[in-house]
């Protein structure tokens, strides 16, 4: 987006090459593309709806983008990736099979020296 809203330049439209110091915006480091470029993007309009949708439709664009590599990754690795899976998720149940077994114990450590350590006091058995 090309405004900051921080209104620091004085300038009463602060946005793309305002020269605000806390604006991240400006011609040289605008993240828009409206530099340079033929475009509908107008400064001054940047929430108008109709570039809200073009925005969405960049969005959707990435997304799709995203699916398609994705997809392109199972075709060439899918099946690596698949023992790489299983290998990840068999020894993440056994750390954590291990991980319970260990606080079982220590429960069961915990009960018995309450237990031994209690044992000749009437009150603290519980």
């Amino acid at each position: 987006m090309c405004s900051c809203h921080h209104q620091e330049c004085n300038s009463g439209k602060c946005g793309c090459g305002c020269g605000c110091s806390s604006c991240s915006c400006s011609e040289h480091g605008c993240n828009c593309s409206c530099h340079g470029e033929n475009s509908c993007h107008h400064h001054g309009h940047e929430d108008k709806y109709s570039h809200q949708l073009l925005e969405l439709a960049d969005k959707a664009w990435m997304e799709i983008l995203k699916e398609k590599i994705k997809a392109e990754i199972l075709v060439q690795s899918g099946d690596r990736l698949t023992e790489l899976a299983k290998l990840i998720a068999g020894t993440n149940h056994k750390r954590w099979a291990a991980k319970m077994h260990a606080k079982k114990s220590c429960a069961e450590f915990e009960s018995q020296l309450h237990a031994a350590m209690c044992c000749h006091d009437k009150e603290c058995k519980k």
